[in-house]
């Protein structure tokens, strides 16, 4: 599957979108949206790890290798 995303401003009742030529001969499904004005006019914070944790965590191995590969989804 592939996905191509676009965010437009509509001035007209039309959309028209380039897709890539990977996508001819093949069906699609097209969504449109509408978005909340307060989630296009305001950018999302990242997260941060609250300041009273700051200097209290400290890494003492490889984490990763802590479980087996299955367990983190990536499979053998």
């Amino acid at each position: 599957m592939q996905i191509q995303r676009t965010i437009q401003t509509l001035e007209t009742p039309h959309v028209v979108i380039e897709v890539p030529s990977s996508f001819l001969h093949r069906q699609v499904e097209i969504l449109v949206i509408t978005l909340d004005e307060a989630e296009s006019q305001t950018h999302r914070k990242c997260r941060t790890p609250p300041p009273q944790f700051a200097g209290r965590v400290r890494e003492l191995g490889d984490v990763m290798s802590s479980v087996s590969a299955e367990d983190w989804g990536q499979g053998a």
